[in-house]
């Protein structure tokens, strides 16, 4: 049996997240609902909408996808981007994408474990485009790693996030009644999962409302900042706002 007949064999016998088209016209079997799947459609489709508006050249760009988990959306950069690298913490949704990557014959994509919590800016990794897509939300620091994205982006950042549904804003005391700082968002303090697959690396996670967010990417660089409408076929949770797409362009 050839490497990729085993390969195959292997992604079809497999429970994926994601839902795989291979190349013998068979679908991956994705453990989640079909309702929820609905989600990874939106989110290809709006990621393909910035690309096509925005990113000049791409196909001699590169691309980094940040939490890769099992190449969903590095498989689909690869179609735009002349390289792309995918960060992900987890072992076994790096083996899976390895898996998947080579099945599909794709040769534009290299994945490499890092846990975007701890790691230093690491050059090797500084792209044109960077993918944040799903993992805001999970993350006890999400400040940091917008800061991380944000430094290893040359130009353009796509982010992706479930949010705290209020923009709350006004003034804060400082160290006197008279000394005031404004308040530019707010984190919303979740239990988060770190032992399931779709978890983070710790069980608390910080979600920011997406003024935070807009002004985070503001203060990183960012000069142009488009959250993307919702369409009338959408995600329901990007339909009702408790989930964003947000686009920075330096």
């Amino acid at each position: 049996m050839s490497d990729h007949t085993e390969d195959l064999r292997k992604a079809q016998a497999r429970k994926w997240f994601y839902e795989f088209e291979l190349p013998n016209g068979a679908k991956t079997t994705s453990d989640i609902p079909e309702e929820v799947r609905h989600i990874h459609r939106s989110r290809i489709e709006k990621l393909r909408q910035v690309i096509s508006m925005y990113v000049e050249g791409s196909e001699l760009s590169s691309a980094l996808d940040l939490a890769s988990h099992e190449g969903f959306f590095s498989i689909e950069l690869s179609k735009h981007f002349a390289s792309v690298q995918g960060l992900e913490i987890r072992p076994e949704s790096l083996e899976a994408a390895r898996l998947i990557t080579r099945t599909l014959g794709i040769s534009n994509v290299t994945y490499e474990k890092a846990d975007l919590t701890k790691t230093e800016i690491d050059d090797r990794w500084t792209s044109d485009f960077v993918l944040v897509y799903g993992l805001l939300y999970h993350l006890e620091n999400p400040v940091q790693v917008i800061r991380l994205a944000s430094q290893l982006a040359r130009k353009h950042i796509l982010i992706e996030t479930q949010i705290f549904p209020y923009d709350i804003s006004g003034r804060l005391e400082d160290g006197n009644y008279r000394w005031q700082r404004e308040v530019q968002g707010v984190f919303s303090l979740s239990v988060d999962y770190a032992a399931r697959r779709e978890g983070g690396s710790t069980d608390i996670a910080l979600v920011p409302s997406l003024n935070a967010l807009v002004f985070l990417l503001k203060n990183f660089g960012f000069n142009r900042i488009e959250v993307l409408p919702s369409a009338d076929d959408d995600y329901e949770q990007f339909q009702r706002g408790a989930r964003v797409v947000v686009y920075g362009q330096k």
